[in-house]
């Protein structure tokens, strides 16, 4: 074979590896947020109980969870938080919950202030 044949090979074959990696790359992080239409993140869920999930921040109880009750507790939800991806109707992503949407209105003890 010749030389430019095995090189066109070569080049051919790193397009496809490139396009296959950007396209992994793109599905895992599509992953790390939730999608419209994914299940809303249940109160209930042993993770959202764990980590305190509220979807109503103002119904956190404060004495269980003191990072509210901090001098900024007032401004805590998840609309607020870093962490926090809005997607429609008040609900959004949110990299603690992948897959789930949380309440934009709520809170949890991961709440993080955004930059």
């Amino acid at each position: 074979m010749s030389d430019s044949r095995q090189v066109k090979r070569a080049v051919g074959r790193r397009v496809v590896l490139k396009g296959a990696l950007a396209g992994a790359a793109a599905l895992i992080a599509r992953g790390a947020f939730a999608a419209p239409g994914d299940p809303r993140l249940s109160p209930d869920d042993p993770q959202a109980q764990a980590l305190g999930y509220y979807e109503d921040a103002a119904e956190v109880d404060v004495a269980k969870w003191p990072k509210k009750a901090g001098p900024d507790g007032a401004q805590q939800n998840c609309v607020t938080c870093a962490l926090y991806q809005a997607e429609a109707d008040g609900w959004g992503g949110c990299g603690i919950f992948p897959g789930k949407l949380v309440a934009g209105a709520g809170w949890c003890n991961a709440w993080v202030p955004r930059a």
